[in-house]
């Protein structure tokens, strides 16, 4: 009988992936959208393996180990972690929770099979390891703030229906927060939990949230910043905001969010000194342009990583260590500002909000005062490549190499590097999005290099029977 492995992530995008992996190799995938979700399957429902995420709401995958140990029947059930942040949490999870192994997305069929037949085989031969009582696991307050981030739920187009159900949101994330404090507390009366949300909730309106906005909007960047311009990125674009600042040769900080992701420019004088960002893909990482540029190894960056205190830059702590230039880290920087223009440029939907005032110090620091029309322009071009692009193949295509046409061209045409690198990764099984997940180099580029291979028939779409 093949095993039966539990896949628990909110994104049902993972789980269809992970499930059609799963099947493919003959596993016997269940799906659950969350901790609670997963623990109520658990009651009628017998399993071989978890695979599970690290950030969900309503349980994130912290506390339903917590509560997998706590449960005698449950407690020995094998655990694999799979989140964005496995390197990152890797050690101390896989010490807290029991956990067999950790796997960090994106990661292909091949990595995420390898990891489940380890898995299973460990704990076949008992090699597993032991796994803590619930009762000694820690308290959860380095998870939390991971707890209350913004659902993946669509808000509506209604105005204000949309400022209801964010109030609503808001709410929620600020009851978690204090139900993880009351809980440290001791000889509570009986219900204490309970009047505390509801209070919560009656507390938090969307006409109480305006005035909440404009304070965090205020600690986040200083008391002496003003909010001077704000809207509906659906209805101005970014690109017409900045070229706004620029003519008026205005100084502050341009925020720009979705629900998932957020992007802020720091502008002097029209131009753009810096970049931040939460939210998206790895390929935005600062230490990725220092890597491709051949200006500090892999291996450096990691040991940057782990010394650097909080608060400081990872190029200052290269810099310290002697593991980069200046001038490679200022080359690594106007190459991040300018892919975050043009990432933000790109996006339809959103809100966006000016504030000036602001003291950022990494944007003193970097000063790179790069001039916006040309990143514009570029972002521009960019947006026009790309609705080119993703109308010409669907991310979930899977892609071969046609030999014959390869053989042929290399007798007249030779390859440049990143395009033999992206061929060669081609490998009748990975999607376009696995393959962009994987490659170094920007989404852009890499779907460009796709776009341009598919064009020439070097490369196929698989069909599917």
């Amino acid at each position: 009988m093949s095993a039966r492995i539990l896949v628990v992530d909110d994104s049902p995008t993972i789980r269809k992936v992970v499930s059609s992996i799963l099947l493919d190799r003959e596993y016997e995938p269940l799906l659950a959208e969350d901790g609670q979700a997963a623990l109520d399957l658990l009651v009628n429902e017998k399993v071989d393996l978890v695979l599970l995420d690290f950030v969900m709401p309503k349980m994130n995958g912290y506390q339903f180990c917590r509560e997998l140990r706590a449960n005698p029947e449950l407690k020995n059930l094998p655990v694999v972690l799979m989140s964005a942040k496995g390197d990152k949490i890797r050690g101390q999870f896989v010490e807290q929770t029991g956990a067999i192994d950790a796997i960090t997305k994106p990661f292909d069929a091949r990595g995420l099979v390898a990891v489940v037949e380890g898995a299973l085989k460990r704990q076949e031969e008992g090699r597993a390891g032991p796994v803590p009582d619930a009762a000694a696991m820690p308290a959860d307050d380095a998870n939390l703030l991971e707890s209350i981030r913004p659902s993946r739920t669509s808000l509506s187009d209604d105005p204000a229906l949309r400022r209801v159900q964010a109030s609503q949101e808001f709410a929620i994330a600020i009851e978690r927060l204090v139900s993880a404090e009351l809980k440290k507390l001791k000889k509570l009366p009986l219900g204490t939990d309970d009047l505390v949300k509801r209070s919560i909730e009656r507390a938090i309106r969307p006409d109480t949230m305006a005035a909440l906005a404009t304070l965090v909007r205020a600690l986040s960047y200083g008391e002496n910043t003003r909010e001077v311009l704000a809207g509906d990125v659906s209805v101005i674009s970014i690109a017409e905001i900045l070229q706004l600042l620029d003519l008026q040769r205005q100084t502050g900080a341009l925020s720009v969010f979705t629900r998932e992701a957020e992007i802020t420019l720091y502008v002097r004088n029209g131009r753009i000194d810096f970049a931040s960002w939460r939210g998206l893909r790895s390929e935005f990482l600062f230490g990725r342009y220092l890597v491709e540029d051949g200006a500090t190894t892999k291996d450096q960056l990691a040991s940057a990583l782990d010394s650097k205190s909080a608060g400081k830059l990872v190029g200052e702590t290269l810099l310290e260590l002697g593991h980069a230039t200046t001038d490679a880290v200022a080359r690594a920087l106007v190459r991040q500002t300018s892919e975050l223009v043009y990432e933000v440029v790109r996006w339809k939907n959103g809100r966006f909000s000016f504030s000036v005032g602001v003291d950022h110090p990494p944007a003193v620091k970097a000063a790179l005062a790069m001039e916006t029309s040309s990143l514009v322009m570029e972002g521009f071009r960019r947006v026009d490549e790309w609705r080119l692009i993703e109308g010409s193949f669907d991310f979930d295509d899977v892609l071969y190499r046609d030999q014959g046409a390869i053989e042929r061209l290399d007798s007249e045409t030779n390859l440049t590097g990143p395009e033999r690198n992206v061929l060669a990764a081609i490998d009748s099984e990975k999607t376009i999005r696995e393959l962009v997940n994987q490659m170094p180099g920007s989404s852009f580029e890499v779907c460009k290099i796709l776009y341009q291979l598919l064009n020439s028939r070097l490369v196929r779409r698989k069909t599917t029977s």
